[in-house]
Parts: C-alpha cells; structure tokens; sequence
C-alpha cells in the first residue's frame, strides 16, 4: 500500500492552453480545463486525433508527478498520453513519456464471475461514482515547462470528446493514521405527510472524507498541511487518491475531487525532539 496521495498544487490551472479543434462558443472553450465546475466542460469540434490535443504552457520548469482528467467521456477503448517537455512544438526527446494508455481502467478480471454476469469490456461505472477519472502517477518527479496532452477515442459514439477538469502538478503524499472516514452523503430531503406517508424530495449525493495525520515532520506539517489549510480553506480544490495501488475496483471509490469543509490547524503531538505534529483533512466532493 503506497501513502495518501493529494495534488494542490495545480501550475496547470495558471497555464496557457492551445492546440487541438476545440468548441469556443456555448460555454464549451478549452480554458473550462482549468476551472473548478466538473460540469463546466471542454469539447472537441469532432474525434479526429488532430483535434483532440492541448499543450498547456507553464511558464517556466515546473515539477510534475501526477496527471488527472476528470468528468470525460472517454469509451471503453479510449486512449490518453502525456508528454512533458522543454520544447513547444514537442520536438526532440522529451522530459518524460507516458505512452498511449486507456483511460478506463478495467474493474473487473474477465472470467472472474460466470459467463454473462460480468461486463465484456471488463469495465463496470458503478466503481467511478464521482464520474469518469483517468489518473496517472509518475514514478518519480519530472520537470519541465510543456505538457501536451493527447486523447484518441475517434469512434466515440457522441462524436466528440469532452472532459470538465485537468489537473497536473507535484503530488504530495502522507502516511495516515487508522481511522480513515469516507461516507457517502445523501442531502436528500426526507418528511412525513399528516396521512403518514413518506416523501423525499431526491438531490445529489456526494462523498465525504475525513483523515487525521499524527506523527507528521514539522516542515510537512507547516509547509503542507499549514498551507493547503490557508492557501486552499473552503474555496480551494484538490484531488485526493486514498492509494494509487488499490485494487481497480475500489481505486475510484476512494479517489475524490474534493474541497475543504473546515480548516483543522496544526498541533503539537510530542513533547520531545524532533517533534511531531498532527493535523487532518475533513472535506466533501465537488460536483
């Protein structure tokens, strides 16, 4: 089991994207990439590979070790890659590769249940409850100043590829203690009639998520989790990965785009050096 995985901090939400044949009218542009709504989405004109690309500009050489694409609508076979670079036409050898990969991760082991009872494509959606993510983690940290991001998906059957968020940055990651809470939460509205009938008036769930972090060093406690605390407070977004390693079938139950629902602070856990520090996350999903 590898550590807690957070990204937030995100240099591709103040970089510069271009590339690619994409909707610019209807609320649909490329830049809603790099805004907070899910629901704010980026669309292709059409599935041509030379139209479903970006390159995004980060100004300058940027640490990089995670890579997400949320709210897609990638099928089954869907291709993604990123390419990390110094150069602006991705000429040379660059900084770092992905290679064509899928970006839906098979959930299932085909032939694990009887014949019929499991999907063919061995994906089932009901293990992505915040919506489609594609993840990918670096081995190590990479830099440089381009990234260009390529999808291949031609025969999607909408005719176009969209997506409502792209994240990219150094991912931090932090051993947690016991207790990890993750709770779906149902704000539906429940009541009884005078006759005694019940009514509920239906809104959307969401996940909530709480952690706690004992036994952290001072300068994670006070550069990290002191800073996502008031860089970020309430208003601020990250993307929380309970274990890039977990089994496909849970990986994306315990992944969640997500917002702090109050600041925690830092506090002292030992009396003696070097001292040890706790802090925590308690937060809800962004939908």
């Amino acid at each position: 089991m590898k550590p807690l995985h957070v990204l937030w901090k995100k240099p591709t939400d103040a970089g510069a994207y271009t590339g690619g044949s994409w909707v610019e009218t209807g609320g649909l542009s490329l830049g809603n990439l790099a805004t907070q709504d899910v629901m704010e989405l980026t669309r292709s004109a059409d599935t041509a590979e030379a139209s479903t690309w970006w390159r995004c500009d980060l100004g300058r050489l940027t640490p990089l070790s995670m890579f997400a694409i949320l709210n897609h609508n990638g099928s089954t076979v869907a291709r993604r890659r990123h390419v990390v670079t110094n150069s602006p036409t991705n000429a040379g050898t660059p900084v770092y590769d992905t290679g064509w990969q899928r970006m839906r991760t098979p959930t299932e082991v085909w032939g694990a249940r009887p014949f019929g009872a499991f999907p063919f494509d061995g994906i089932d959606t009901e293990a992505y409850p915040g919506g489609l993510v594609d993840l990918h983690v670096a081995p190590s940290t990479v830099y440089g100043r381009y990234l260009f991001t390529y999808l291949s998906d031609v025969d999607n059957a909408a005719g176009y590829l969209q997506a409502g968020r792209f994240m990219a940055g150094e991912v931090w990651t932090q051993s947690m203690a016991f207790g990890v809470k993750i709770k779906p939460s149902d704000p539906s509205e429940a009541r009884r009639t005078r006759g005694g009938r019940r009514i509920v008036r239906k809104l959307p769930g969401y996940r909530e998520v709480s952690i706690t972090f004992e036994h952290m060093t001072e300068r994670d406690a006070m550069t990290t989790g002191f800073e996502i605390d008031r860089q970020l407070g309430k208003s601020g977004d990250f993307l929380l990965v309970y274990d890039p390693d977990d089994a496909p079938a849970v990986r994306f139950r315990r992944t969640i785009y997500a917002a702090l629902t109050d600041t925690t602070g830092i506090t002292t856990t030992t009396a003696t050096k070097p001292r040890r520090y706790g802090w925590g996350i308690t937060a809800e999903e962004l939908i």
